[in-house]
């Protein structure tokens, strides 16, 4: 009576190795790239706060830049300037617009590039 060779389940050290490595690596990326995330989310909400203000509609565009730097300062935000803002009103529409891109190495010669560009719009009639 001849037995057939039970069939190996699981992965190889090869295969383990693969899986460490890809997790490694999609890791790292995560772990360089939620700073600049919870960074933008920052800057969105000072500009939010910023156009929610009922004095806004009566500032000039150096006085929304002035109160958007102060909120800025205080919570530390590093990657963006006030200056680099784009203000503009158009009839009762004020909008405040970011275009900017951060850089974080992840190893080597390997850089993550993430782009944030948003406009933020607000009616100032109401």
């Amino acid at each position: 009576m001849t037995t057939m060779p039970s069939r190996q389940r699981g992965l190889s050290l090869i295969g383990w190795a693969v899986v460490i490595l890809v997790v490694v690596v999609l890791g790292t990326a995560a772990f360089r790239m939620v700073p600049a995330y919870m960074e933008y989310s920052t800057i969105s909400t000072a500009i939010n706060s910023v156009l929610n203000d009922s004095r806004t509609a009566m500032m000039s565009p150096s006085e929304i830049r002035t109160s958007i730097d102060k909120r800025f300062t205080i919570n530390q935000v590093d990657a963006i300037k006030s200056d680099d803002l784009v203000i503009s009103r158009e009839g009762s529409m004020l909008t405040i617009a970011t275009d900017y891109e951060v850089r974080e190495p992840l190893f080597y010669n390997v850089s993550v590039v993430m782009d944030f560009k948003h406009e933020f719009k607000k009616d100032i009639r109401q």
